[in-house]
């Protein structure tokens, strides 16, 4: 239901990464991977009520079958991808990251 549950959910190896369990939130993907609920996780209550919320809003660079509870990662997504207006000063990225 949320962006912490979603990682609780990844931490506690509810998730696949082509066929491997992945216990890392921040894991990164490549284009063509396909992400999976664990076949016995596909019955807790956390998930089966998450995935009844009306927000699922699914991005065009990822395909999913909701009855297998699978995920393609299709393509990389783009800044016009992100649905909300987006200021970027990467002279303050480089400025944070030259200090540290």
């Amino acid at each position: 239901a949320t962006v912490f549950a979603a990682r609780q959910f990844v931490n506690h190896k509810h998730v696949r990464v082509n066929g491997k369990v992945v216990n890392i939130p921040s894991y990164r993907v490549k284009e063509g991977d396909v992400i999976e609920v664990r076949d016995r996780s596909k019955q807790m209550a956390a998930l089966l009520e998450a995935t009844q919320l009306p927000e699922r809003d699914v991005p065009d660079y990822v395909e999913t079958d909701h009855s297998k509870m699978t995920a393609k990662f299709v393509r990389t997504p783009t800044l016009g991808d992100v649905p909300y207006p987006v200021v970027m000063e990467p002279n303050l990225v480089v400025e944070f990251y030259a200090k540290n």
